[in-house]
């Protein structure tokens, strides 16, 4: 069930700096924080490398949208929500785009999703689709928070490994959920058979056959 005006207005303490004229008929308006990351350059982004979290560090730079910042065509800009929103432990949260933002060519996320007791700020990415220069500028409504009952008693974001996202700022996007991977962590390989690998594409290589049972 999507909570409406009354219901949201209880929440009003699980958003920081929330204006309050901005809970509507079945959602809150969002704005778009003065802090984003814009990539630097059109490196290839390997998703094979191992390293591949660490050489993010090198791909964007941090940009200030107090005086506004002209998103190029085809050029995407990581943001987040001005606001820190709290999703209560027996709801969800589902973010989704303004529709005024769509007529002038930018790209929203179709939905994004806040799982229970996840708690920071919600990370906005724009994307210009038009053939013009776009000024973006901080403060802006810019996406819906969408509040739902959940049925059943649901566990807490924080307690699963892989909440890397737990009180979020602005974090570069982490493809590594564990330390070890879970071909390594499964019980059931032979931890007494070890393969020696230069990089993913080798694991993958050898998981494709199905003969190898063991660990790398």
């Amino acid at each position: 069930m999507i909570l409406a005006t009354t219901e949201l207005e209880k929440l009003k303490n699980n958003i920081e700096g929330l204006n309050e004229r901005n809970i509507r008929g079945a959602s809150i308006d969002l704005s778009l924080s003065e802090s984003a990351l814009a990539r630097k350059n059109d490196a290839v982004l390997d998703l094979f490398d191992r390293d591949i979290d660490k050489n993010l560090q090198d791909l964007y730079t941090e940009i200030d949208l107090a005086k506004g910042y002209d998103l190029k065509p085809l050029q995407y800009l990581y943001g987040q929500s001005a606001e820190k929103v709290t999703i209560p432990q027996d709801k969800c949260g589902i973010l989704l785009p303004r529709s005024t933002f769509a007529r002038l060519g930018l790209i929203l996320p179709i939905s994004s999703f806040a799982n229970p007791g996840y708690s920071g700020h919600l990370p906005i990415i724009i994307f210009n689709a038009s053939a013009s220069i776009v000024r973006i500028p901080p403060y802006i409504r810019i996406m819906q928070l969408l509040v739902c009952d959940l049925k059943g008693a649901a566990k807490p974001y924080e307690d699963y490994k892989d909440s890397k996202y737990q009180d979020d700022d602005l974090t570069l996007p982490n493809l590594c959920d564990e330390e070890i991977c879970s071909i390594c962590a499964n019980s059931t390989r032979d931890h007494s058979l070890v393969c020696v690998v230069e990089n993913i594409k080798e694991v993958m290589a050898i998981e494709n056959t199905g003969q190898f049972r063991g660990v790398y």
